[in-house]
């Protein structure tokens, strides 16, 4: 008989460099274009605003790869409360395999070490993004303007 073995994407997260800045930002525009539209129709000069608030910083960004390819984006910032997500943007083809659970994953283990909560915020039209994000523990503390503020509190 015949046996399927599914095998699970393994990411690796490699330091970011600056060679990945035009990956970075061409992947935030791709990934986020819809949102940032919907959120500030017709306000060119608020969806301008956006890109550059979230554009590539290599101090604070990872690079997600799957089988060697450069798939994704993670940026945290360490606060004295909290490990913050800044970014997690993957690549369409790449999404819903999975991988934005484990990078998350992966930095609540590096929030737990830290005895620190993680948080982050989400537009509120991003559902999918919202999705995951409550799917894997995350909860919405506040609600301000277009974003949700959610935060997840380690379980030791």
């Amino acid at each position: 008989p015949l046996r399927v073995i599914v095998v699970k994407n393994v990411i690796v997260l490699r330091p970011a460099t600056a060679e990945d800045e035009r990956f970075v930002d061409d992947l935030l525009f791709t990934t986020m274009r819809d949102y940032v539209e919907a959120t500030w129709p017709n306000n060119p000069a608020a969806q301008r605003h956006y890109y550059e608030i979230n554009k590539f910083d290599a101090s604070n960004t990872r690079i997600l790869q799957v089988d060697g390819k450069d798939v994704g984006r993670l940026s945290t910032t360490l606060r004295a409360d909290c490990v913050f997500i800044d970014e997690l943007h993957i690549l369409p083809e790449y999404q819903r395999r999975g991988i934005g659970k484990q990078a998350i994953e992966q930095v609540f283990k590096e929030a737990r070490e830290k005895s620190l909560p993680v948080q982050a915020t989400v537009l509120k039209v991003n559902h999918p993004s919202l999705k995951l994000c409550l799917s894997v523990g995350f909860e919405v503390v506040a609600e301000k303007d277009h974003r949700l503020h959610i935060q997840y509190l380690s379980r030791r």
